[in-house]
């Protein structure tokens, strides 16, 4: 497939991104169209045609803004940061253009919200002007404005990283033009703290951002005003709450810290700005016993019926183990059918006992037993044995794995990896968002994730000690005193699983 050309939905469509120096003359910032077939011959017939008329278009920008270059040139009109407004005009003109961005943003959901928002902004309008510190400042802009332009060719090793940090304190160009944010420190930090695929794409897209609204340039030349004026622009967001310019500065803050102690920067600039957070997240409620009767007199338990977009036997059994089991939903999806298993233990009365248990661990592809199906879970506490719950196996669950045909596969083999973070239930979780509303359960606050809520307010009620509670949940302890010490006895395990029940369903 041409690189200018994709498919949203099956339907193949095209987009050329304007420069950003070619912006204000086109009027868009990016060039493309739906090709209006699903064909992919027809598609590439069409292509051709369309990539020339859009690279006309650029060709005329071009020329265009070499005339009124040269036009300027014989001017020799000293610099004006406000492009002949007045800074009270500029800042009306900044807004409108920025509502515009927000227009094309809300058409095309491919464009991130913080590039949506300055697509339509060249580099040299003088609403980006008026967004700096220093804008009444000519002199010092024109050689920011130059700084930003320069792109790195390369990303040096660490060594290099702290030469180029050296060569820039002493006033030298590095040779391979600066030390990055959105490569070298990114690259860098997850080298070190190993975070998982989605949590290095989060860094990565906060580094963007902030490149986005500041200007891409070396670390070192990053300054406390840069970050200020970066905290007074995510406040402007009207989309935006409180938490995600928290969550956006804590991400710098993470990444420049990480600069400061390998002596990439002498200092942090983001150490000390922060924002203060009123506004509290909205709690997720449990699931009444009404709730739980209504979901499952639907058709998936009710009557075994596996919709389409429903994967299968997940649908099933991914509510019932989280309501008795108080699971995680990705725990639940990943299970391979060796991590349901008979475990021996000893019981209260001295008896050789076996109970059958699910095994939530974490794999690396390493593992030679399981390198196709690497697991994870969220810390070290998350990987436990529990035994499973005497409903799930008088409703067939141990016999349902049992009988799989792949018997080293997954518990639930329709479920696929998706997305950055290749996680198996997101899809899923959309599905039962859905299908929950369709059996009338519409409260916002009441998702899957409720009833692993749910579960601990019944443990809770029953008198189930937290340590136990802990040991399902797989929870870390509160204080250093609970790190030590193994975890419960399987047959104290056994004994609270059996006991716990969810007043008022019934299956």
């Amino acid at each position: 497939m041409p690189s200018h050309m994709f498919r949203r939905g099956a339907v193949y469509c095209t987009r050329l991104v304007v420069p950003p120096r070619l912006r204000p003359i086109i009027g868009k910032s990016d060039l493309g169209r739906s090709l209006k077939t699903k064909d992919a011959k027809e598609a590439q017939r069409l292509y051709p045609a369309w990539l020339a008329t859009a690279q006309a278009t650029i060709d005329a920008a071009e020329q265009e803004l070499a005339r009124q270059q040269a036009s300027v040139d014989e001017q020799a009109a000293p610099f004006d940061p406000f492009g002949g407004m007045t800074q009270e005009e500029a800042e009306t003109r900044q807004r409108q253009q920025w509502a515009d961005a927000w227009k094309i943003s809300a058409e095309d959901d491919r464009i991130t919200d913080a590039e949506a928002w300055l697509a339509g902004l060249p580099d040299d309008h003088p609403a980006v002007i008026v967004r700096n510190e220093e804008r009444a400042r000519g002199d010092r802009y024109e050689g920011r404005y130059r700084r930003r332009k320069q792109r790195d060719v390369a990303r040096p090793p660490a060594e290099k990283m702290r030469s180029d940090s050296v060569s820039l304190r002493e006033g030298s160009e590095p040779e391979r033009k600066g030390v990055y944010l959105d490569t070298d420190i990114v690259d860098g930090w997850a080298a070190e703290r190993k975070p998982t695929a989605r949590g290095k794409d989060a860094y990565w897209r906060d580094a963007k951002l902030f490149n986005t609204l500041m200007g891409r340039k070396s670390v070192e030349l990053i300054t406390k005003t840069d970050v200020m004026a970066y905290k007074r622009l995510l406040i402007a967001d009207p989309k935006r709450s409180q938490v995600n310019v928290r969550d956006r500065l804590a991400y710098l803050r993470t990444l420049l810290e990480w600069a400061a102690q390998n002596d990439v920067i002498a200092d942090n600039p983001a150490r000390d700005v922060k924002m203060a957070v009123k506004e509290k997240r909205a709690k997720r409620k449990d699931f009444s016993a009404d709730d739980l009767n209504a979901l499952f007199a639907c058709p998936v338990h009710a009557l075994g019926q596996r919709p389409k977009g429903s994967f299968g036997e997940a649908a099933y059994w991914l509510p019932l183990v989280a309501i008795y089991m108080g699971a995680r939903r990705e725990e639940i999806g990943q299970l391979r059918v060796s991590d349901v298993r008979l475990e021996a233990y000893i019981d209260e009365a001295d008896e050789r006992r076996e109970a059958w248990c699910i095994d939530v661990i974490e794999m690396g592809d390493d593992d030679d037993e399981g390198a196709a199906l690497p697991t994870a879970v969220k810390n070290e506490a998350s990987m436990r044995l529990v035994p499973i719950h005497p409903k799930l196996i008088e409703l067939g669950f141990v016999d349902y794995v049992q009988n799989l045909p792949d018997q080293s596969g997954r518990v639930f083999p329709e479920l696929k990896p998706v997305g950055i973070g290749q996680k198996l239930t997101d899809k899923w979780g959309q599905w039962f968002t859905k299908y929950k509303r369709a059996c009338g359960i519409t409260d916002k606050l009441k998702v899957f994730h409720s009833l692993r809520h749910t579960w601990k307010t019944h443990a809770g009620n029953m008198g189930m000690p937290e340590r136990v509670q802990r040991q399902f949940m797989g929870h870390e302890g509160k204080d250093a005193a609970e790190k030590y010490g193994s975890a419960p006895a399987m047959h104290v395990l056994v004994a609270a699983i059996a006991s716990y029940r969810v007043p008022g369903l019934k299956l």
